[in-house]
């Protein structure tokens, strides 16, 4: 019964994104990403309600609108990225890693929006990433980034990555810790079955870039560990 329910949920998605993205990808080659970005949201929305996983949305404090914002989310599924892009109320770009372009049709996508590939196992092409960040950032563009670098086996939360916390310090954007609970349960890197469940989504307390330059860090990256941390539902955070 479970491999039926699967095998359902992938019809489903599967059917549902693929027009989608191939609408989408059209779009880039007439449209700036931000003019169609909205609808892309609510078609990632939709997506989720047709996996009777619409996510629960929590908010710490009212987003900053007046400054430039670094998402950082725990990673634990390939489900993130699209939750991401459905539940994050204003434009971005994502670093995500190098070989995600090579996955048929979303690869195009993702690259013709203009989200910024990371090598993660070189360090020199690293720094090269993140530069582009930066100048996105400038250009009154936000970034989200997942610290851990790659997706949790089992689930809990993996130490991060220090490269992301010493761009997010010298950039002067302010970061905004993510908890996503429910999508390791819903779709693991170690099994291909897929399906429906509870999602939440917590926004944590916002670290300013004015309270990071007083910081060094190993403390920025240990607040915004924390903020996730204890914003995960049990399982994920491993209490039990």
């Amino acid at each position: 019964m479970s491999f039926l329910r699967s095998l359902y949920y992938w019809t489903i998605g599967l059917g549902y994104i693929g027009p989608v993205l191939l609408i989408t990808l059209i779009r880039t080659y007439f449209e700036s990403p931000d003019a169609y970005d909205p609808w892309l949201r609510k078609k990632l929305q939709t997506l989720f309600k047709l996996l009777n996983s619409e996510p629960v949305l929590e908010f710490a404090e009212e987003l900053p609108t007046d400054r430039p914002l670094i998402f950082m989310a725990n990673h634990s599924s390939l489900i993130d990225i699209p939750l991401l892009k459905a539940v994050i109320p204003s434009y971005f770009k994502g670093i995500l890693a190098h070989d995600q372009l090579d996955y048929f049709l979303y690869g195009s996508v993702v690259k013709r929006m203009g989200n910024i590939p990371i090598q993660r196992n070189n360090i020199r092409a690293s720094l090269k990433s993140f530069k582009t960040a930066r100048d996105q950032l400038d250009n009154g563009v936000h970034i989200t980034v997942l610290p851990e670098g790659n997706r949790s086996l089992d689930g809990k939360l993996l130490p991060f990555k220090k490269l992301p916390f010493q761009f997010a310090k010298e950039s002067g954007a302010s970061i905004v810790p993510i908890a996503i609970s429910g999508v390791f349960a819903m779709k693991n890197k170690a099994s291909l079955n897929l399906k429906s469940g509870s999602l939440i989504v917590r926004f944590g307390p916002v670290i300013s870039s004015e309270a990071m330059s007083q910081l060094e860090i190993d403390d920025i990256m240990d607040m915004t560990r924390e903020r996730i941390l204890s914003r995960l539902e049990s399982f994920e955070a491993g209490t039990n």
